[in-house]
């Protein structure tokens, strides 16, 4: 389903509305999170964006807005890994989240059904119950492909075309590709972005969305089964057979099209039985209750957020 984009720069207007930023301005506030490399805080941050409204929403609708590097923050997994965080300056996060309130409506009915990760009405729930509703209708074999360092390889110039088929506006993609290419602030180290998008900020989930909806798309086109959460996803076939020849095709296409890089360690061809997805088992939840594997998920995925 391709969506027309919108014509003009009408969006922007929205963006920069008195209502939409100051919504913004709440959500960031109740989200609350540490500062950026300005240190200015969540609560400092109504006096500091009264003091350059005028100013601010001058640079936004010209498209001069200049975000500010995000501040690299390194989160320890239990692997002994690290998963690194980017962490944009309060002024910046709500830019951001009032981009994201005028675009997401426009564009998430666009994405997949079988999409269920950084949605509005999706879950980690549903996502487990079409599992079993695969299993149940015979497709017991699993392809398993990890994505390597998904948010830190997202391709500039091929999210740029990608938002491109559902927006027009020319401030609004300008302003998206200049947090893209903010850069990071490691300590004292500035690094040049030229890939990826740095979890942490409103933006990020929404393109990494974008960004993997032509890999859905595909899986579509092929009449695959599959689930995908984010950058983790599964495809269901009835056969071990099946599942190395789709794994072949779908890792071809992930790398050569999109540009990624499939992790060869982590990625399998399985059963449905002896696969965890989203850190979970299938025969292990097979007839649980909802409210039993709801509060369950719910513990769980707290449990992985944090590694």
């Amino acid at each position: 389903m391709e969506m027309k984009a919108q014509d003009g720069n009408e969006l922007i207007q929205q963006v920069i509305s008195d209502e939409n930023l100051w919504n913004a301005y709440e959500k960031v506030k109740k989200n609350k999170g540490a500062p950026g490399i300005d240190g200015i805080t969540v609560y400092e941050l109504e006096a500091h964006m009264q003091k350059y409204y005028r100013s601010l929403k001058l640079k936004l609708s010209e498209g001069t807005y200049q975000p500010q590097p995000v501040k690299r923050v390194a989160i320890p997994k239990q692997d002994g890994s690290k998963r690194y965080l980017g962490i944009p300056c309060v002024l910046d996060r709500v830019v951001q989240q009032a981009i994201l309130q005028v675009i997401e409506p426009r564009i998430d009915p666009y994405f997949s059904e079988n999409s269920f990760g950084f949605r509005k009405g999706r879950n980690a729930h549903q996502a487990i119950k079409l599992a079993e509703q695969y299993y149940e209708n015979g497709y017991r074999t699993v392809v398993d492909c990890d994505l390597k360092s998904y948010f830190d390889t997202i391709h500039h110039q091929r999210i740029h075309a990608y938002l491109e088929e559902f927006i027009s506006d020319k401030v609004i993609l300008k302003l998206i590709w200049r947090f893209l290419r903010s850069g990071i602030l490691d300590k004292d180290i500035y690094i040049k972005t030229t890939e990826g998008t740095p979890q942490g900020g409103p933006l990020s989930p929404i393109l990494a969305n974008i960004y993997l909806n032509k890999l859905d798309r595909k899986l579509e086109e092929r009449g695959h089964r599959f689930i995908r959460y984010a950058d983790d996803f599964v495809i269901y076939v009835k056969s071990p057979r099946a599942g190395e020849r789709v794994m072949e095709s779908i890792s071809t296409y992930i790398e050569k099209d999109l540009g990624l890089t499939i992790n060869q360690k982590k990625s399998q061809v399985c059963s449905a039985t002896s696969a965890t997805f989203l850190g979970f088992n299938i025969q292990k939840l097979m007839g649980k209750s909802d409210a039993g594997l709801t509060s369950r998920l719910n513990k769980d995925l707290k449990t992985n957020s944090r590694n």
